[in-house]
């Protein structure tokens, strides 16, 4: 995701309107746009679950993914990843790859893309094709140079595409993930990683993204919607250039403490000032290597977690509480230097010094098959506020949902996840847009149903269907259906 940022033209947001009618009425173009679309995605589904369904045996444990990318989490105890073209379709390199895990070094990388289209609502209907691709390295300093406990990761990633929200839809909260950070290459990690006391202790400092580690989990990139993949998205609005996410990265430092194996306490400490921007205004970091330090303070986030094996149930789950507080200066959302409607006079909001917001991740699954690890329902939600809604273009945010691992016998291995968000935008904002004879700004929310057909562990496919609910959070703009799909490729 990137940073994204508020904008100030005319648009729209306000609650939803009913998706049925009280009764049977003449098929006009729009519903017949929409049932065509309906018949298209249940198509969809219906095919894959029969074309795929022989691959379910090269299905292993799907893994959870890093956000924005295609590539799986690591798992720090497991030994040297073993290549095979289920797992990575490039292979084993004719044992390359392997001889040099053994001796310290993993390349990965990645390929996603997502399709998505709105045949109905938004401002007009249109589509949107973008892709990243991953390339990373990692490299055991331990094993190289006699460096105890620790790694240097670099990493790297190219984007292109379109913004279908931006260009068509008119909603805020992207309906695609991949898009965001610059459709460009860039850099977007070079850290160390130093593993202390059996990794109660864990360091990493360089070039970091601050939400790697905070305001996330590994179920939010189960879902397209950048409303739940990533992070929560409303920091990026109330801390404009002032918070990083995959594929942008500052320097930074962040520790973290596990008191217990079920607890840690962790802090991280970034430059505030992502784009570097100049008098003009344009971005001085677009490729992620400009290694100066900014001139907007320093982002500072803290967090603790609890992560008990058997909590409710006797099933895991995670709950998380943590915090957000930026030294740089920002813009009144509401008011301008002059005391005056921004909206009306044109002119930036009065500045101001400091800014922050506090957060509640859970997540906890309530259902578990027999004779299974991962198979079973979890529950997410997920609060972000962020107080004075003077200074916050979105105060409060939430979403939620569930995910359902092998829901279907046949297919083990695959995920159904339905969620929702919802973005509440300032009520000063919101009047001020008012009084310059703009729609006002209320409550975008976006719903999410998709399934997802792991065909190989290296290899899976993501239909999904979203409806977007006053988007922009103005009556003006018509609520969107939204159709596509997101597939990833580990090579």
């Amino acid at each position: 995701m990137t940073s994204l940022k508020p904008t100030r033209t005319v648009g729209s947001q306000s609650l939803a309107t009913s998706l049925t009618h009280p009764g049977p009425a003449p098929c006009s173009p729009t519903s017949f746009a929409a049932a065509t679309a309906i018949a298209l995605i249940a198509g969809l589904f219906a095919a894959f679950f029969t074309a795929v369904g022989s691959a379910a045996v090269l299905a292993q444990e799907a893994q959870e993914r890093v956000p924005g990318t295609a590539l799986p989490l690591e798992d720090r105890e497991t030994p040297p990843p073993r290549y095979d073209f289920s797992t990575n379709v490039t292979g084993d390199w004719f044992g390359a790859r392997t001889w040099l895990a053994e001796r310290g070094v993993t390349i990965r990388g990645g390929y996603a893309m997502e399709f998505m289209a709105n045949p109905v609502g938004g401002r007009e209907q249109g589509e949107s094709y973008v892709h990243n691709v991953l390339l990373e390295g990692n490299f055991d300093l331990d094993r190289l140079l006699g460096v105890p406990g620790t790694t240097f990761r670099i990493a790297g990633s190219q984007r292109t595409g379109n913004s279908l929200s931006r260009e068509d839809i008119g909603n805020a909260i992207s309906v695609q993930q991949l898009y965001g950070g610059g459709q460009r290459v860039r850099l977007v990690q070079a850290q160390f990683i130093t593993s202390l006391l059996e990794d109660r202790v864990n360091l990493a400092y360089g070039r970091l993204a601050a939400t790697d580690d905070f305001l996330t989990s590994p179920l939010f990139c189960q879902f397209i919607t950048n409303g739940i993949c990533g992070q929560p998205p409303s920091p990026f609005f109330n801390l404009p250039d002032g918070i990083t996410a995959y594929p942008t990265a500052v320097w930074g430092a962040r520790a973290k403490v596990k008191p217990t194996a079920q607890t840690h306490v962790q802090l991280g400490v970034y430059d505030g000032d992502v784009p570097q921007r100049n008098d003009a205004g344009e971005d001085n970091n677009k490729h992620g290597t400009n290694l100066t330090f900014g001139d907007n303070g320093a982002l500072i986030l803290g967090e603790v977690g609890y992560s008990p094996e058997q909590a409710l149930f006797r099933l895991p789950g995670h709950y998380k509480l943590g915090g957000y507080y930026h030294t740089g200066d920002f813009r009144n959302v509401a008011e301008d230097a002059d005391g005056g409607n921004p909206f009306v006079t044109g002119l930036d909001g009065d500045r101001f010094t400091g800014n922050s917001g506090v957060y509640l991740l859970l997540d906890q699954t309530v259902y578990r098959e027999a004779d299974s690890r991962s198979q079973g329902l979890t529950l997410f939600y997920v609060f972000v506020y962020s107080p004075d809604d003077e200074h916050n273009t979105i105060p409060y945010y939430t979403s939620g949902g569930m995910i359902y691992e092998g829901l279907i016998p046949s297919r083990p291995n695959d995920k159904t996840a339905f969620g929702v968000h919802n973005a509440w935008f300032s009520d000063a904002l919101s009047d001020a847009r008012a009084d310059a004879g703009l729609e006002r700004q209320d409550t975008e929310t976006t719903l999410e149903l998709n399934h997802q057909f792991q065909i190989t562990p290296a290899l899976y496919l993501r239909p999904a269907i979203q409806y977007v609910i006053t988007p922009n959070g103005q009556d003006d703009i018509d609520n969107a259906f939204v159709v596509g799909f997101e597939a990833s490729i580990i090579f």
